[in-house]
């Protein structure tokens, strides 16, 4: 019958299909036994499933173990903000995780330096660490030479290491020698110093009027005030001659400071206001730049009455 004869072409097709599906099935399975999946291939060769792949070390000092210095890199710097202070700021900067700072010794010969003041800084990779160190008198004895860290580090396992990292300084180091070694001769021959301050009235404006006494400690050599510099608030000008400390006990610079900015980052940097820049020749030597800082009560003069002027020229 018609029904009949179109069933048996419809059941020959099903079987067809079916064979064809399971020769398909059997091509695709792997050998006997294999278990390979698809997270399995995406894993890297001798990676476990799961895992990150990346080719990032391990955290920790094992992973730095053939780098002698631990792959930190380091940078001596100085802030003009520190520079009264003497403070120096040891920059360290490390590419792996895990590794934390326990102490850091700066040696750069010809500027001793104190220990950085540390407790347990984690270096993060590629993020900067700043340990400050306090910088001694200029050792003139020493030639200056490229300072280097001596860090000591720890990691979570509890493994220890210290390691010594190069520090680029720009010619930090050297210039701080000098600095040190020149002032230290003038100051063997001469001390400089604030002998008084004075309110004055101007066609500027209200003024300071400044002594800064020369005054003789030793040596022979003649000192010579060569320049004057003003500072962040400041404009400082001479009132005579600039003077020459020979054979006299002492001689006596009179300057008029003039309050000449007001604006906040000046006024801000109240550090600098009560500094008074000068330059200085020690016998047949070089001019060089001298940073008189006076002493506490002076420069709260001189950074008070700053304020106190920009206030009142705003009113």
């Amino acid at each position: 019958m018609p029904a009949t004869s179109g069933a048996a072409p419809a059941r020959r097709r099903l079987a067809l299909v079916a064979a064809l599906a399971i020769g398909a099935a059997a091509c695709s399975a792997g050998p006997p036994g294999s278990a390979e999946t698809v997270a399995d291939r995406s894993a890297p060769t001798g990676s476990p499933a799961g895992g990150t792949g990346t080719g990032s070390p391990a955290p920790g000092l094992a992973a730095v173990a053939a780098d002698p210095q631990a792959g930190i890199d380091g940078v001596l710097r100085q802030y003009r903000r520190d520079v009264p202070a003497r403070r120096l700021q040891v920059r360290l900067t490390a590419g792996n995780a895990g590794l934390v700072v326990e102490a850091v010794e700066v040696l750069a010969p010809g500027v001793p330096t104190s220990p950085a003041a540390v407790r347990d800084a984690e270096l993060r990779p590629g993020a900067p660490l700043e340990l400050p160190v306090v910088a001694g008198p200029g050792d003139c004895d020493v030639t200056p030479a490229a300072p280097r860290a001596v860090v000591r580090l720890r990691d979570a396992a509890g493994t220890r290491r210290e390691v010594t990292v190069p520090l680029a300084d720009d010619g930090l180091v050297r210039r701080l020698h000098e600095s040190d070694c020149a002032e230290q001769e003038l100051r063997r021959q001469a001390a400089v110093e604030v002998a008084g301050v004075r309110p004055v009235t101007t066609a500027e404006g209200p003024a300071l009027d400044v002594v800064v006494r020369l005054r003789r400690t030793g040596g022979d050599d003649d000192v010579r005030v060569v320049g004057i510099g003003s500072n962040t608030v400041y404009a400082i000008t001479a009132l005579g001659p600039l003077p020459t400390l020979g054979s006299a006990a002492a001689v006596d610079l009179d300057l008029r400071l003039v309050p000449a900015r007001c604006d906040v980052h000046a006024l801000g940097e109240s550090y600098r206001t009560g500094l008074i820049g000068l330059v200085l020749a020690v016998g047949a030597g070089d001019p060089r730049p001298f940073v008189l800082t006076p002493d506490d009560a002076v420069r709260q003069r001189l950074e008070a009455f700053a304020v106190e002027t920009c206030r009142a020229a705003a009113d």
